[in-house]
């Protein structure tokens, strides 16, 4: 058979000499300026506010005057800070145990039992999470006002749980969802019961899905404002709404410095979340 003249080859030019470096496109120094941008915009005023609180001055002015850490004795004897944030807690506390016993019982029925019901039930569930937090805040006065329990405790424990429970349902479901169907059957085909295949198979395989909704459940619970405006009593009141009512009446730092504390709180809460959610991952 005749043999078919091949056509040389160049070679190719996609290496790169030893010792160069390869140029950076206009495209990615554009997209790093920007995100450093947008880190910084976000960024800004939490550094305002922790820088405020450092100050030496007897009121609220950035950049701060001196270094002092007064402000933050001024808030640990405060009793009124004190008092809401114990309060906060709380009320943080009961809400995140209700949402997670609620929300991980409703998303294993939504996803045990898939169809038209469940998909109007997850709607339902999540529904909080899409309508202002307002109209919540004044459906609940009306509600709790007419059986009297406005400005109560267990008033807020049920609205910042009807808040708080669709976090807690969209992770866990997300993890239901994620997890072998399987594993449950052979566990019930070996002789386990409904409940004894939940809890031995079924909920650790989520457990980390559970976790991360139950700190959301905390931090949301704890940094509501707007909705426990319409709640508060002569009583009760959270820590969120008497940092929102002293800075009314007061230009001082010591809001600045209960408000540096309430960050560095929720940056843990929010670390061990992610560091949850990563062994959940890995497992």
């Amino acid at each position: 058979m005749p043999q078919t003249d091949q056509l040389p080859t160049r070679p190719t030019e996609a290496k790169t000499r030893p010792g160069r470096k390869p140029r950076l496109r206009l495209g990615s120094v554009i997209f790093a300026i920007a995100v450093t941008l947008i880190v910084l915009f976000v960024l800004a005023p939490l550094l305002v506010v922790a820088a405020s609180s450092v100050t030496s001055s007897g009121y609220l002015k950035f950049p701060p005057q001196g270094f002092s850490l007064q402000w933050f004795g001024a808030a640990a004897e405060n009793s009124k800070f004190v008092e809401s944030f114990s309060t906060s807690i709380r009320l943080a506390l009961g809400t995140m145990i209700i949402s997670v016993v609620c929300g991980v019982l409703a998303a294993y029925a939504i996803n045990r039992y898939p169809g038209r019901i469940a998909n109007f039930l997850e709607q339902l569930f999540l529904s909080p999470l899409m309508l202002p937090a307002v109209v919540f805040g004044l459906g609940f006065l009306f509600v709790l006002s007419a059986f009297g329990y406005r400005g109560s405790f267990s008033g807020a424990l049920l609205a910042h749980v009807i808040v708080a429970s669709p976090f807690v349902i969209r992770s866990t479901l997300a993890g239901f969802r994620s997890m072998d169907s399987r594993l449950e059957e052979a566990a019930r085909s070996l002789g386990a019961g409904p409940l004894r295949s939940f809890f031995t198979v079924v909920l650790p395989g989520v457990a980390g899905s559970v976790s991360s909704g139950a700190i959301f459940a905390f931090v949301i619970s704890f940094d509501e404002a707007v909705v426990t405006l319409f709640l508060t009593g002569p009583g009760f009141e959270t820590l969120p709404v008497t940092i929102f009512t002293y800075v009314q009446y007061s230009n001082d730092p010591t809001v600045a410095a209960v408000s540096t504390v309430l960050l560095i709180f929720c940056a843990v809460l929010v670390a061990v979340m992610m560091r949850l959610g990563k062994d959940g991952d890995e497992r």
